[in-house]
């Protein structure tokens, strides 16, 4: 009977490399026909939207858009608050070792600056620099051996492994349609400065083949409020949603990650029952990519031998990303910004936008340290008619240890920092304090490497030494030797030579143990 090698197959995926670039993307912005041209910029922002990244030889290529919010005081005598929406795209590649056609890849991006100079009054050149994270990943088939049978004597060693099993992605796309309306006491919208929208209050469950992603989508509204003096308003408004997510084999046990991504937003005024523009109509739609494995206890065969026949085994790498652990917890940073002589004074603050950028972060044995800062734009209606709007620029440095049972010196992590709540009081005509909370999200991943068995075959003996051996032979241990060692070497079976010495699976062999080794082949 011949050789029958039982086989299962799994599928994982594994990082294969990943590297940092930089670029600028400039552009020049030109103000639409129906606006005013531009005296003094008050703010210009900017946002990344991810377009199609591909994996090359070593490379990959990414695309992008970044969109610009702009708010400027117009050239003209009432120095009326005006707003320019545009975007620009980008191209660029990131060398990333070892990347092969066909590789899976992730992008992330972050703007570390933005430059602008007002040529005229019609016409903005902007420089933006991005800097760009591309990881490439291997999505593969892994086959290995469980089982050999179809030989009588095969003598076969087992091993249990984890091994951390890739259950496939999702990505959806949740829509949310709502009319929000005005707060009362606040004036009809004659024309909206800028709309801010982020995600807050995520959470998500695990059920059978699916996860349920639930968040708020917090909005904030900048505008020019239909009364006599024109004057600038804002509001906030708070939408829930909640969306179902299949991934056929997902359990409660399952590692599981859902992103969260604003896809598009808009925003129109909408007329009420009285034919005030008192409603906004807002459509937000928010990506969710969400990707999950699963550990699970293999056995696999690890050595085998015949007592009658060579039995000879390949070997293949087998690589797997591992989670080691993760953490989530938050840091609250709180500071009095004072204005410099420079600045308006303030009237009323209407809105902080804060983005949180990590520097660096360095591993140690069961800590993890982050340096960062947030940087806050603090917009104001200021006590001063010729520059009614202001923002004023500040940055809350920040350095953080974070303790996490499994860190490593020098182990890999993926870090994700969010703001999940700003507020603030105004404490005098130029000083506000500001309080932050930023969410935290680490996730420590270790690569591994398991040599599998791939292939088994079977082949005779050429060496027939094994019948020179005595009925009996007496054997020290050697460092390093077992029990299936011995057996291995002497073609008799573990069975045996624990029968013959009386010892139990359990028992530790100590060095120069004498070892009685029965001949099983006559």
């Amino acid at each position: 009977m011949s050789l029958e090698l039982v086989r299962e197959s799994t599928k994982v995926n594994y990082s294969v490399g990943e590297d940092f670039s930089q670029t600028i993307v400039e552009h020049d912005i030109i103000v639409p026909d129906i606006n005013p041209d531009v005296a003094r910029i008050l703010l210009l922002d900017g946002e990344v939207i991810e377009g199609d990244s591909q994996a090359s030889q070593d490379r990959i290529h990414v695309d992008g858009t970044v969109c610009y919010k702009i708010l400027y005081v117009s050239d003209g005598p009432e120095q009326a608050v005006k707003s320019i929406n545009t975007s620009s795209d980008f191209s660029h590649t990131v060398d990333v070792s070892n990347t092969r056609p066909g590789m899976k890849t992730k992008v992330k991006y972050d703007i570390e600056h933005i430059d602008y100079e007002i040529l005229n009054g019609r016409k903005i050149n902007v420089k933006t620099i991005l800097k760009i994270n591309a990881k490439a990943i291997n999505d593969v088939e892994q086959e290995f051996v469980n089982d050999l049978r179809g030989i009588e004597d095969i003598q076969v060693l087992k091993d249990n492994v984890d091994i951390y099993c890739y259950l496939g992605e999702n990505t959806v796309n949740c829509t949310s349609d709502e009319m929000l309306e005005i707060p009362a006491g606040k004036p009809a919208i004659k024309e909206i400065l800028r709309n801010d929208v982020k995600i807050v209050g995520k959470d998500y469950r695990i059920s059978d083949d699916k996860i349920i992603a639930k968040g708020d989508i917090n909005i904030l509204t900048l505008y020019i409020g239909d009364n006599e003096e024109r004057s600038v308003q804002f509001m906030e408004h708070e939408v829930s949603f909640t969306q179902f997510i299949d991934l056929p084999g997902i359990s409660e046990n399952s590692e599981c990650e859902v992103d969260y991504k604003i896809r598009s937003a808009s925003f129109t005024p909408q007329e009420d029952s009285d034919g005030e523009l008192r409603v906004l109509k807002a459509e937000v739609t928010v990506g969710l990519a969400a990707e999950a494995t699963d550990k699970r206890n293999v056995e696999i065969i690890s050595d085998a031998y015949s007592l009658r026949t060579q039995v000879e085994h390949e070997k293949q790498a087998f690589k797997i990303n591992r989670v080691v652990t993760r953490n989530r917890s938050q840091i609250t940073l709180k500071e009095i910004v004072e204005f410099d002589g420079n600045s308006p004074d303030i009237s009323e603050v209407f809105n902080i936008l804060c983005k949180p950028s990590l520097f660096e972060y360095s591993t140690g044995d069961g800590y993890v340290n982050l340096e960062g800062a947030v940087k806050n734009s603090i917009l104001y209606v200021a006590n001063n008619t010729e520059q009614p709007v202001f923002a004023y620029n500040h940055e809350m440095p920040f350095s953080q240890r974070i303790d996490i049972e499994g860190s490593r010196l020098g182990m890999k992590c993926d870090v994700d920092l969010e703001v999940e709540h700003c507020n603030y009081s105004v404490i005098s005509a130029n000083e506000v304090e500001v309080r932050v909370v930023v969410d935290i999200n680490v996730r420590l991943v270790e690569q591994t490497e398991i040599s599998l068995i791939s292939n088994v075959s079977e082949s005779p003996i050429e060496d027939r030494g094994n019948e020179q051996y005595p009925s009996i032979t007496i054997y020290f241990s050697q460092p390093g030797d077992s029990l299936w060692k011995i057996a291995k070497k002497y073609r008799t079976t573990v069975e045996d030579i624990l029968r013959v010495n009386e010892l139990n699976e359990d028992d530790i062999i100590g060095i120069g143990q004498q070892i009685i080794v029965p001949r099983k082949i006559g």
